[in-house]
């Protein structure tokens, strides 16, 4: 068993035939839908705000959405949206966990990419 990410993926490369030769059986698996992300997070964090999820979830998806139509480099993972959870249950604001978590992971790419992503969260995130 392996995983690839998609070669839309910044930093992936095509694999030569001589790889995937020993994998003849491939599946593709999306993102899980909300519901289903919002379960997967709160078996890693339960004590989580439930709004605030649902907040960085659709946050996620905006930007994974962003990502798939090639106007963003990187769609965030599970991993990002867990963090973010870690982050609000020990009470962080949810607007400064998703700079911190979701920003922070764009910066790599330059100013241009991360104000792109910090303009989707203050839209967002409107106090």
């Amino acid at each position: 068993i392996a995983t690839i990410n998609p070669l839309n993926h910044v930093g992936t490369k095509e694999l030569p035939p001589q790889l995937l030769s020993r994998f003849p059986i491939r599946l593709r698996m999306d993102y899980p839908p909300e519901e289903q992300e919002f379960e997967i997070v709160k078996k890693h964090v339960p004590n989580v705000d439930e709004k605030s999820l649902t907040q960085g979830i659709k946050l996620a998806n905006t930007l994974r959405q962003a990502a798939s139509v090639e106007e963003l480099y990187y769609s965030p993972s599970l991993r990002e949206t867990i963090a973010y959870s870690k982050l609000i249950s020990g009470n962080m604001s949810p607007k400064k966990a998703a700079e911190i978590v979701f920003g922070n992971v764009y910066a790599q790419w330059g100013n241009i990419e991360l104000q792109k992503v910090n303009d989707i969260i203050a839209s967002m995130y409107e106090s």
